[in-house]
């Protein structure tokens, strides 16, 4: 056995020094000493901000505190799980309003240059609505998981954010305007038939098809309409609701309380 323990370390190949001095390095102790403030700091070149980046505005990181909340669901994440829809969706349709907008006729003189120039103008509204949709839902999406990545007081920092008078009102005007942009992409398409086959010389053949896309559009405008009368209502029924048993559930809870210091007080006297 002797013989093979010596034989087997003098047949094993020798590793480079390079390893050595990486194995000692990232060893658990100079780790914690790496990770320590207080203990031994391993500086290089790319510890400092480079002086190329400085002419970026001044940005500084959270501070990166793994706490055990962050991996359980809370009901602003589902929330923003619904917004990230919108965000998809809506850059869709920014792509398919900017491609429209170069593709329509910019002769006016003709009989259907009004047409066009109607069209366009909606597609551009389908445009801006859309852009400023995307760009309002990202920025609140990525401040509100900042916030709620915070520290152990983040959700309820990121829950003071997401409520703020003022976010609430972008973000609501947002998701609106988004799905006011629908009704108005159809208006904008049927436009664009129009001049389309008013440039084959078959106009008549356009106006079924502009009349069947005005009804969708009235029907889309209309659903959505219907969805969000349907949605207050119902919401306005929960919190009707909600309130007595809230009422109820905390004067049990008194009622609970002063039961156990009854009995603690009776306890106390016969001892």
């Amino acid at each position: 056995l002797w013989c093979i323990v010596v034989f087997g370390e003098r047949s094993r190949p020798s590793r480079p020094a390079a390893w050595h001095a990486m194995a000692e390095l990232y060893s658990p102790m100079n780790v914690q000493q790496l990770t320590d403030p207080g203990g031994f700091s391993h500086r290089s070149g790319h510890d400092e901000l480079h002086f190329a980046l400085g002419v970026f505005p001044k940005s500084e990181s959270m501070d990166a505190t793994n706490d055990p909340r962050f991996i359980s669901g809370s009901v602003i994440a589902k929330r923003l799980a619904a917004f990230q829809t919108i965000c998809v969706v809506s850059v869709l349709m920014v792509n398919l309003s900017i491609k429209q907008m170069f593709q329509l006729e910019k002769i006016f003189e003709k009989p259907s240059g009004v047409i066009a120039y109607v069209g366009f103008i909606l597609m551009t509204i389908v445009f801006l609505l859309n852009l400023a949709t995307v760009v309002i839902l990202i920025q609140q999406l990525f401040m509100t998981y900042r916030l709620l990545t915070a520290g152990p007081t983040g959700f309820e920092i990121a829950k003071s954010y997401y409520l703020n008078p003022n976010i609430v009102a972008m973000r609501h005007g947002a998701v609106k305007g988004f799905f006011f942009s629908l009704p108005l992409f159809i208006a904008s398409t049927s436009c664009m038939v129009f001049v389309s086959f008013d440039a084959g010389g078959s106009r008549e053949l356009a106006i079924p098809v502009m009349i069947l896309l005005g009804v969708v559009a009235i029907a889309l405008w209309v659903a959505n309409m219907k969805h969000t009368a349907i949605f207050k209502e119902r919401y306005a029924l929960a919190k009707q609701y909600e309130t007595p048993l809230l009422m109820h559930v905390d004067t049990m809870s008194g009622a609970t309380g002063v039961h156990i210091h009854l009995a603690e007080a009776l306890a106390a006297s016969s001892a």
